[in-house]
Order: C-alpha cells, then sequence, then structure tokens
C-alpha cells in the first residue's frame, strides 16, 4: 500500500479546538462531567481574580487517576466515542476536558492523586505547543496551580483543574480594572446559574455538592415538582433500538397561584417563555433547555406565549447518542426520526393543555388534571378569523332570555352588537404591557354585587330543572364563581 503520515500541525488543530463553541459555564459544566464520572462527592470551583494573572480552578475529590491514567486523559480523542460506555459516563469523545479547557485559557493544568498514591501532573501551554511545533505536555505544574498545590495534602484522592491565562475571559488587564473584574464576577454568576439546572437533580439527590468561591451551589429544578399546582402527566417510556426514552410532561402553575418571589425564581435563566419546551437530560445531567425540538411538519412547534407554562422532562441514556446525533459540548441533539412522531403527538397533548391552563388562568384544583371550565365566551373562527362570541347556552344568558322572552330579540341583538366590539387588539396590548398580570374577577366590586350576581345565577340554574346541591356544584366549576367558592355554600 503506498501512503504518507501526515501529522497535523499541533497549533493550528489546537486553535481549531478552542472554536468548538463553548461558553463559560458549559465549558466548566464539561470539567464537572468528569468529576461526576470518577465517583466524586464534593466539587469546589474558585474564581481567582488577579487581573491577567487570574485563574479559575476546579478539584473533586473523586477516585483520582494514576501517571499513565492522566498522561492518556490529557491526551486528545483518548477514547473512541464508538466504545461501549459504563451507563454512569457523561463522556463519549475523549476530547471534553482539552476542548472545554482550551475554549477558555491558553494554560491547563491537571494534577490528580489516587488513594495511597502518587501525587501526578501534566500541564498544557498552547504557546509552548505553538513555539515548538510539537504536541509537548509537560510534567510540572503552572505557577497558578503550584500555588494550589501548596495547600493539597494528605491520603486521599482527589483531582485539580486549574485554568490559567484566560485570555477570551480576561486579557491582559491589570487587577485593579474595575470593569474587568466586575466582567469576570459576572462570568463567575453566569456559572452558577448554568450548573444549578445543568446539575440540579445530583444536587437535589444529595448524591453531590458543589460550592462556588466556598458557597454552596443550591439546584434550580425547572418543574416545580412539589408545587400543588403543578401538573404531571403519567411517565412514558418510549422503545428506541435496545433502550428506551421516559417521556414526562409537566404543567407549571399560573401566575395566579405563585408568589411573586416563585413567579420570578421559576421563570428560569431565559424567562418563562423561553424555558417552555423539552428539557433533554442524558444520565440525569441536563443537555438541552427549553427547547422544541423543530417537532411538528410542516409548520414547526414554536415558542408562543400561551405555551409557557409547559415544560417536557425527556431521559436518554448514554447507549443512544449515535441516534440523538449528540455534539462533543452536549449541547446539541436532534430526535431520532423513529420517534419524532410519537414526541410531536406527546407534545401538543402537553401544549394543549397548558394553554388551557394559561387561558383560564390556572382553575383547577391542587395536583389535578387542568379541566375545562364553564365560561360565558366561546372562542370561534370565522372566515379564518379569531372571533368571541356569548354562549346562548350559558345558564346566566339562557335563563335571562327565558325570563323576558317577549325581549329575545333585542337581548340577541344586543349581545351580536357586543360580540362584534370586542376590543381584541386594546387587550392584547394591555395585557401584554401589563407588568402585575391581571385582575381578580370582582375584585373591588361591592361584596353585594357580588352576591347578587351569584344568587341571580344560582336561581336560574335550579329554574332549569336542577336541584339546590346540583346548582351548587356546577356554579363551583363556573368561571368567575370558582374562585368564590366558600360562598356558593351559603346559597
Amino acid at each position: 500500500m503506498n501512503y504518507e503520515i501526515t501529522n497535523p500541525d499541533p497549533s493550528s488543530l489546537i486553535e481549531a479546538l478552542r472554536a468548538l463553541g463553548y461558553n463559560l459555564p458549559t465549558a466548566i459544566a464539561d470539567i464537572v462531567d468528569n468529576s461526576i464520572t470518577a465517583q466524586a462527592k464534593n466539587i469546589k470551583i474558585n474564581f481567582h481574580w488577579a487581573g491577567k494573572d487570574s485563574s479559575i480552578s476546579i478539584l473533586d475529590d473523586g477516585v483520582g487517576m494514576s501517571e499513565t491514567e492522566l498522561s492518556d486523559a490529557m491526551r486528545p480523542g483518548s477514547r473512541n466515542p464508538l466504545d461501549q460506555r459504563e451507563r454512569s459516563d457523561l463522556g463519549r469523545f475523549g476530547l471534553g476536558l482539552k476542548t472545554a479547557s482550551f475554549s477558555q485559557c491558553r494554560k491547563l493544568c491537571v494534577a490528580s492523586k489516587t488513594a495511597g498514591g502518587c501525587l501526578c501532573v501534566r500541564s498544557w501551554d498552547l504557546d509552548y505547543v505553538t513555539q515548538t511545533k510539537e504536541w509537548r505536555l509537560r510534567k510540572e505544574p503552572t505557577l497558578a496551580a503550584e500555588k494550589i498545590l501548596g495547600e493539597l495534602s494528605g491520603e486521599n484522592s482527589w483531582t485539580l483543574v486549574v485554568w490559567n491565562d484566560l485570555d477570551r475571559l480576561v486579557g491582559n488587564v491589570s487587577a485593579h480594572d474595575p470593569g474587568a473584574q466586575s466582567k469576570f464576577l459576572y462570568a463567575a454568576d453566569h456559572v452558577i446559574e448554568h450548573l444549578a439546572l445543568t446539575f440540579h437533580r445530583f444536587l437535589e439527590n444529595r448524591v453531590l455538592s458543589i460550592l462556588i468561591n466556598k458557597r454552596e451551589l443550591k439546584p434550580w429544578n425547572p418543574f416545580m415538582e412539589t408545587h400543588d399546582f403543578t401538573y404531571q402527566t403519567p411517565e412514558e417510556r418510549i422503545p428506541l433500538g435496545n433502550s428506551e426514552v421516559l417521556f414526562k410532561g409537566f404543567i407549571l402553575p399560573h401566575k395566579d397561584h405563585l408568589s411573586s418571589e416563585e413567579y420570578d425564581l421559576n421563570g428560569g435563566p431565559r424567562g418563562w417563555n423561553g424555558e417552555q419546551g423539552f428539557f433533554i437530560y442524558r444520565n440525569r445531567r441536563l443537555l438541552i433547555h427549553g427547547d422544541w425540538l423543530r417537532l411538528g411538519s410542516p409548520n414547526p412547534l414554536r415558542r408562543e406565549e400561551q405555551f409557557k407554562l409547559a415544560r417536557i422532562r425527556l431521559d436518554l441514556t448514554n447507549s443512544t447518542d449515535s441516534e440523538w446525533q449528540l455534539d462533543v459540548k452536549k449541547s446539541t441533539a436532534r430526535p431520532p426520526s423513529i420517534i419524532r412522531e410519537r414526541l410531536t403527538d406527546l407534545a401538543a397533548a402537553i401544549r394543549s393543555q397548558a394553554r388551557g391552563v394559561f387561558a383560564h388562568r390556572g382553575q383547577y384544583g391542587p395536583k389535578s388534571e387542568p379541566q375545562t371550565l364553564e365560561r360565558p365566551w366561546s372562542p370561534r373562527k370565522r372566515n379564518g378569523q379569531h372571533v368571541y362570541l356569548i354562549d346562548r347556552a350559558h345558564p346566566m344568558v339562557n335563563g335571562l332570555m327565558k325570563k323576558f322572552n317577549s325581549a329575545k330579540p333585542e337581548i340577541e341583538s344586543l349581545l351580536r352588537f357586543l360580540e362584534e366590539t370586542v376590543p381584541v387588539q386594546q387587550i392584547w396590548l394591555d395585557t401584554a404591557e401589563q407588568v402585575q398580570g391581571q385582575g381578580i374577577p370582582y375584585d373591588g366590586v361591592d361584596f353585594e354585587n357580588l352576591r347578587a350576581d351569584m344568587r341571580i345565577l344560582f336561581e336560574y340554574l335550579v329554574q332549569s330543572g336542577i336541584n339546590a346541591e346540583s346548582a351548587r356544584q356546577r356554579l363551583r366549576a363556573m368561571e368567575p364563581w370558582n374562585r368564590y367558592r366558600d360562598l356558593i355554600g351559603d346559597l
């Protein structure tokens, strides 16, 4: 066979690896993945500000690595992505440690120690690689790592990752530059937000503790699973080859059922609209959040205001990475064609229920399936346009027409006039601009008027032929009287 060896130029390849699209939060999350795979229970992340000499360190108490294992881990492409992995392994390509680190710094040092073993150290200096034009992996720590290593001792196992020469985050700035320091601390806040979501299931189960600058990271659960007004679908198992995908839908509480603090806290990093859709997990680690995955044909599902309460949890195993076309950064995944139709149907059902809760302002019982309330207005389509008609079968309308039968044409004319002049556009604009949300029906209205209106409707219901208790039950499922259940019992 006639061939030649064409080794890639080290400096060119490294710069290409730096451009894979990581940002600081996703890069640090990749390092945390390695710590979890190494059975770490505690991870300490430290952002050290010193201008151009600033550094970021990640220390875990995992099983550590031997000299050979560390040297192999520092080699780009150290593992074949086609190899069978342990079910708990969060890696895939053997690139994460290097590409994530190179994307943020020009000097990477990893030091590790197994229980009872010796300390071993390896460092990449990208400027040194460029200068020598060889893949020279150093066996001594960087200056930034050396300072931290001086504080570590004992027989326990651990691994330390240190980034310095943070050219993209810090650059060549003075330690006394307040603007640069603020940017550095702001970036740390983004990391906190990202890790709190990405690893929330590990943090919630107390199998992992993460400290960032000595402050414990609190998990952010996007599904509000413990709230009384969160509706959860049963978990569905969707077969996929020799594995399966677990689907579970959540419809979050309407704003009317949340305090201001709860509403602000649970919107998520991108807000209520931005976080609707699928949350895809691989081995309990979040990959993608707030995305409808371009499901639906010919019109893909999109983010819209009326679906903002819909969130869907999808659990994958690492044996289906190729089917989902998982990328190196673990931030992109595409549903396999064989299950797209089923996912679309399930997502459409969740969206429909979420729209109902949004439209009816969350009027359903605690932990119960969202229900459709009896309402006087009925949305319809006419000539392709949305119109809102007054339901003639509503007991208040029907009772009034029966009572004043001789004036029925005039009442019908009035109702038609009201229907044709609903200020839809003004209502929409007012709702969009109103920070505090809609007012509660009958809020601020004289209490006796409220009771009188309820009494009139109650009497119409009884006159229709049902008994008093059935009439009360009907009122409890009717807007807006469902808000005043204590008064219904007095009728």
